[in-house]
């Protein structure tokens, strides 16, 4: 019951005990009023959840927390998740009746980590303590249990991120990479090229939504034009909570539009026709059908690349490998891009990243093998916040947080930098390239990283950190369900319990993330893309000294659309079945003019 988000008194009603009754000849009638349950069979169950949990938490090397805040039934809530990098939900609270500032998220992050969820798997024994600066920072990395903390992009996380690193509490901090690729995508819809798109696209998608006639005329052309085996997908809502899902609803009205202008031709022959506004007409002509076909295959690369970044099993290596490998390809692939385009989105994939990123995740992504053959093509691309600042490029970052690791140190820095060049020499090799492409970094650095005995501790710990903290999001789902507009009176103690229940016994049902990895396409068309240059194997440690951004001569194949690096590896798409031997567009403009 409680793992369905039911209601603690969903069986207390005559039915439920009329059927009970009847099922158990009479014997059991309901599990009793809902009052008793909350205060004895909620908190056994929960209990119970809990001891699975520290279970889990104590089998992990190490973990990283988020905290993420959302109003929930007009009530400001924060969730508070650990991730192995499995997400699992320890905490919900809330900070105060006044706004939250960084200082008091930070004070909330702290009390929490004394949870008992935390306690119990001994993860909360590091916060709050006093800055270490006499430890280096890769003893800590390795000794403690909750080194590293993410967020989003509110200035009173990315301020609670720096303070929390600064007072010793966290080792480092880094934003959400999932939603530094919305705002990329939220950034693009300021681009003419693609605002216009989607202002076509959405016209189109409502009013053949919501207009009744036209919604059953489109659907029956759809019918018709439908081949077997290739269905026509219906057109999809637009959403501005979640800018990168713009791809679906523009790439849906772009498989329409032979259907759409088919419609509007079938409406203007009837003998009462439905009116359509101008704006629906003007997304239908061939400019906004330009348009549209030009923004697609980008927009839907980069929800891929979103979609990717919010799946448990991404390594933290990916946040870096992917913004790196598209703002490369963009030099090569969607020339249907104009130039302004795509230097804009390019300009937003580094801001973006800069500001979100930690010198951590470029040392991840040079940890892992599977992004070896991009790196000496994307190592030199410089990475600035702001126009002005002095930029870096992920070999510098990646220098940067060797020198943190060491604090000081400089032989240590300086084993460090030889192990992690014998480390780049050893990954490269081809014999090795097949487990880098079956395995998670954290699986392969089990079984083959004792080699490298300082950055084998490291890698077991950094591995373990999620490339984005879209398990907070999850867990505002469960809450959702929890306290709700007709529950809206709980105690915030049985709200804790019941959402930790129902999320946690979700998530440790699932297969383990780090064991089922399979690298995804949007992974390895990239990967394949970015074999090493000739002379160019074991010398990828230098980054610097390699090219900055793809040339347009890299790859013969390109083609347009990024089909040689981002397209489908199946058979070529069959064009839509022909409207007839005459000129649609000379017909609907003459009709609907």
């Amino acid at each position: 019951m409680c793992e369905s988000c039911l209601p603690v008194g969903f069986f207390g009603t005559p039915a439920w005990a009329a059927a009970l009754g009847a099922i158990s000849g009479g014997r059991f009638t309901g599990p009793g009023d809902r009052r008793v349950l909350a205060d004895t069979y909620v908190p056994l169950v929960a209990a119970q959840s809990d001891e699975r949990t520290v279970a889990h938490l104590k089998s992990a090397a190490s973990a990283a927390v988020s905290m993420d805040g959302a109003t929930v039934n007009r009530q400001g809530l924060y969730n508070l998740v650990a991730y192995t990098p499995l997400a699992l939900l320890y905490a919900t609270g809330r900070v105060g009746s006044e706004s939250p500032t960084s200082a008091k998220i930070l004070d909330a992050i702290k009390a929490f980590l004394n949870q008992p969820i935390l306690a119990a798997a001994r993860m909360g024994s590091s916060a709050g303590a006093d800055p270490s600066g006499q430890v280096p920072r890769l003893r800590r990395l390795c000794e403690e249990r909750t080194p590293a903390v993410l967020s989003d992009s509110p200035s009173a996380m990315v301020l609670m991120r720096s303070l929390g690193v600064s007072d010793g509490t966290f080792v480092f901090g880094y934003g959400c990479a999932a939603h530094a690729g919305n705002l990329v995508a939220l950034d693009a819809t300021r681009l003419h090229l693609f605002s216009a798109a989607l202002r076509h696209a959405v016209s189109a998608t409502v009013f053949f939504m919501r207009c009744g006639r036209a919604r059953a005329m489109h659907a029956s052309t759809v019918a018709v034009m439908s081949q077997p085996g290739r269905r026509i997908r219906g057109l999809k809502a637009y959403s501005r909570t979640r800018w990168a899902g713009e791809a679906v609803t523009i790439s849906a009205v772009q498989e329409n539009l032979p259907a759409l202008r088919h419609t509007l031709l079938s409406n203007a022959g009837s003998g009462n026709p439905f009116p359509v506004s101008a704006s629906v007409t003007a997304a239908l002509e061939p400019a906004s059908r330009e348009t549209i076909g030009q923004s697609t295959p980008f927009l839907k690369v980069l929800a891929a690349a979103v979609a990717l970044l919010e799946a448990e099993a991404a390594p933290l290596s990916s946040y870096a490998g992917i913004f790196a490998t598209l703002r490369s390809s963009l030099d090569t692939f969607f020339t249907e891009l104009p130039l302004a385009a795509r230097e804009g989105v390019q300009h937003s994939l580094c801001a973006r990243f800069a500001a979100f990123s930690d010198p951590m995740v470029a040392l991840a992504f040079y940890l892992d093998g599977f992004w070896g053959p991009a790196r000496g093509r994307v190592s030199g691309l410089v990475w600035t916040a702001r126009e002005g600042e002095e930029g870096r490029t992920l070999s510098n970052l990646r220098d940067a947080a060797i020198v943190l690791l060491a604090d000081g140190d400089a032989p240590l820095a300086a084993r460090l930098q030889s192990e992690l060049s014998e480390f780049l020499a050893f990954a490269a090799q081809p014999a090795r390239a097949k487990a880098w492409t079956r395995l998670h970094p954290l699986t392969w650095w089990r079984l083959y990283g004792e080699r490298c005995t300082l950055w084998h501790p490291l890698c077991l710990r950094l591995f373990c950190y999620p490339a984005s903290a879209a398990g907070g999001e999850r867990a505002f789902k469960r809450l959702n369900q929890m306290l709700t507009p007709r529950r809206n009176r709980l105690s915030y103690g049985l709200v804790n319990k019941l959402t930790r229940i129902a999320f946690n016994a979700a998530q440790l049902g699932r297969p383990n993330p780090v064991t089922r990895l399979s690298r995804s396409h949007t992974e390895l068309k990239p990967h394949a893309f970015f074999g090493p240059l000739s002379g160019e194997a074991g010398t990828e440690g230098g980054g610097g000294e390699t090219v900055a951004g793809v040339g347009g001569d890299a790859m013969d194949d390109g083609g347009e659309g990024g089909a040689g690096l981002w397209g489908e590896e199946a058979e070529e798409e069959e064009p839509l079945p022909d409207l007839g031997a005459f000129d649609m567009d000379a017909i609907i403009a003459e009709l609907l003019s």
